[in-house]
């Protein structure tokens, strides 16, 4: 679910640059598509997929191999943890209002 990632920081850097405003549209449409239970259409995930993939293949192909064959499992992963973040962080900054 690495779009949902995707949307979050692209959406905020869309505000500020509007070269990731498409990239941020196109998340969208993904996310979309995958809360209905469809399949992304744009290939934003399989982009983000392979460049992942490229920067780990020049230093470890056994780290980019493994990466690779769990994709999903660590965008679910890193998912989770954003949105835990996110939690957190709300309730921190509560705590300290």
């Amino acid at each position: 679910m690495i779009c949902i990632i995707a949307l979050i920081v692209f959406g905020i850097l869309g505000i500020f640059s509007a070269s990731y405003r498409k990239l941020a549209k196109e998340a969208f449409d993904c996310v979309f598509r995958r809360i209905t239970f469809r399949k992304c259409v744009s290939g934003l995930d399989e982009r983000i997929k392979v460049q992942v993939i490229n920067i780990f293949m020049n230093k470890s192909p056994q780290t980019a191999r493994f990466i690779y064959k769990n994709f999903e499992v660590l965008s679910w992963v890193f998912t989770a943890l954003l949105i835990l973040s996110i939690v957190f962080s709300g309730i921190g900054l509560y705590n300290y209002a």
